[in-house]
């Protein structure tokens, strides 16, 4: 954070004013840096230090009608780094949040039954995804910059705890250190072979996915790599590496061509970071520290519990009424609701109504909100091989049940949460909306006949602790994040992501003026389905609203400013 910002709090509840000033250092290329965002020029690298900041009363202040410059609707990873975009720039602003918090689908909640450990889990985003360094900076098939996740590099400056997972962008199914078969026998592996040709079969994709026909599936893709599983352990493997532990949904239902390959990986690395943070807020505690010098807890200009049911815009602005009926107005709306809100909301959301073109591509061009459902489970002891990080059970019934809880993770592992003596596992559709339907009894139920049919011969205590996501259920997301079926077109996302415009003049038939931008992740082409997505399509949308304003670059002149379309 700038230095400025150090000097004191500003007392909540009171506007205020930034003024920031950044500042641009020089270092030699190979040194280290805190800086993740570097431009290559003349065997030197550009950085932006930490901004520095003064306050100065009156903070978003409106103007005479009382009109902000910007409504954020969400504060989840894209509304909070729209905002602290703007409040680096020094305009005025709000975020309207439905629910009590900021974070969106980054969250954790308190797990565990303090006799033998308590924290907390996460229930959304729990990886940071591409990292270990890619082709970024360095490659012309690549950005110039940044040449680290962003995300990523946030989580450094911050010391956010987390456990490198290698390979995870090539799937890497060597990184299961067992297969158990459905009677509980370790061995359903022994020497690796399924997993290695599951790896050939993935590597295989990375390679052919580029070429592949628009309506082509991942199954289709996998099928003409020769990957043609039949045995109840191959099944599992199967669910494991085709997509289902990817972004929950089947592999026949997803895009070859939107699955892989996968530029976050390209660009960043192809490592994941597993967060195990156990601060209160988890995860979503980088998104307070990257606001922390310009968005203070507290500030006035964050209003919580504020869902907003309609969205006009016109020649005069753009006003925005919440569910209790607070009326608030902007120059501009930058909405980063989640796709599965904006394709069950749209209609009655927006007045006027999204352009016929962009209503067709939200409702049934191939975009959809996948499910991936945490099921988190702790026991009094620990029952299983403690020296393995994860592995794959298979299931009686070959492919009919290979993604009911077949998939798992040691969190007790050395390296993740000692003591805690809690599992987690993932459910995909079908499963994730059958379980996530079901009452917190039923699912743990279930969950301990499938654990011990998998494992017939240990005996298995019952459960101290249970924890089940739903995202699906979830009024406020619909889902995990986005993903495409066969026969989406990347040229679909000009038109979902065309800012909604009011024409205005000569008697309404002059020039558009843009009055609403949609961001999230969803609406970030290169960087969808991911929390760096999101980061980047708030930053985006708020760098596009400042070059429009004439207070910021055209961001088509910057590769950090335009990875979303890269």
């Amino acid at each position: 954070g700038g230095d400025g910002a150090s000097e004191g709090r500003v007392p909540l509840g009171r506007s205020t004013r930034y003024r920031c000033t950044p500042r641009l250092l020089r270092r030699e290329r190979g040194r280290s840096s805190s800086s993740p965002s570097a431009s290559a020029a003349r065997g030197m690298s550009l950085l932006l230090a930490p901004l520095q900041c003064s306050y100065s009363p009156s903070a978003s202040r409106r103007d005479a009608e009382g009109r902000v410059g910007v409504i954020v609707v969400g504060a989840g990873w894209a509304g909070m780094a729209a905002a602290d975009t703007l409040a680096r720039s020094n305009v005025s602003f709000l975020v309207l949040e439905s629910t009590n918090r900021t974070g969106g689908r980054t969250h954790s909640v308190p797990f565990g039954d303090p006799r033998v450990w308590s924290g907390v889990v996460e229930r959304g985003a729990n990886w940071v995804q591409g990292v270990g360094g890619g082709a970024a900076g360095s490659s012309r098939s690549a950005p110039r910059a940044p040449v680290e996740n962003p995300v990523h590099a946030l989580a450094r400056q911050h010391g956010l705890r987390m456990r490198r997972i290698w390979g995870s962008g090539d799937g890497n199914m060597s990184g299961y250190d067992a297969v158990y078969t459905s009677d509980g026998d370790a061995h359903g592996d022994p020497g690796g072979e399924i997993r290695r040709w599951a790896n050939t079969a993935l590597d295989c994709l990375n390679a052919t996915a580029v070429a592949a026909s628009d309506d082509m599936s991942v199954r289709d893709g996998l099928r003409a790599c020769g990957w043609r599983p039949r045995s109840e352990v191959e099944w599992a493997v199967d669910w494991a590496m085709s997509g289902e532990d990817a972004n929950g949904e089947l592999a026949r239902h997803q895009s070859l061509r939107s699955f892989l390959p996968d530029e976050g990986y390209t660009w960043w690395g192809p490592h994941d970071d597993f967060v195990i943070d156990q601060h209160p807020r988890g995860f979503a505690r980088l998104i307070d520290a990257m606001v922390q010098d310009v968005i203070p807890p507290g500030d006035s200009r964050i209003l919580l519990n504020a869902e907003v049911v309609k969205v006009r815009y016109g020649c005069e602005g753009v006003t925005v009424t919440t569910r209790d009926g607070r009326v608030l107005s902007a120059e501009q709306v930058i909405s980063t609701l989640p796709l599965g809100v904006l394709q069950r909301r749209h209609a009655s959301l927006f007045d006027p109504p999204l352009p016929a073109p962009q209503r067709e591509v939200l409702e049934s061009r191939g975009i959809s909100m996948g499910n991936l459902t945490h099921v988190v489970v702790q026991f009094p002891r620990v029952w299983w091989d403690d020296g393995m990080l994860k592995w794959l059970s298979a299931n009686h019934g070959s492919n009919q049940s290979r993604g009911e809880f077949s998939l798992w993770h040691n969190l007790n592992h050395a390296s993740l949460l000692p003591g805690s003596q809690t599992l987690l596992t993932f459910l995909g559709d079908p499963q994730s909306s059958l379980y996530e339907g079901m009452a917190d009894a039923d699912v743990r139920a279930a969950l301990m006949r499938r654990l011990r049919a998998q494992h017939p011969r240990t005996r298995i205590p019952d459960p101290l602790s249970f924890f089940i996501s739903r995202h699906g259920y979830d009024p406020n997301t619909h889902g995990a994040y986005s993903f495409f079926e066969p026969g989406w077109r990347d040229k679909y996302f000009a038109t979902l992501t065309r800012p909604l415009a009011a024409r205005c003049g000569a008697a309404q038939g002059g020039e558009e003026v843009v009055r609403v931008r949609l961001a999230g992740e969803a609406m970030c082409d290169d960087l969808s389905g991911y929390t760096h997505g999101g980061y980047q399509s708030g930053r985006e949308a708020a760098a596009a609203y400042l070059h429009g304003a004439g207070k910021g670059p055209d961001p088509r002149d910057h590769d950090e400013l335009s990875l979303c379309n890269w």
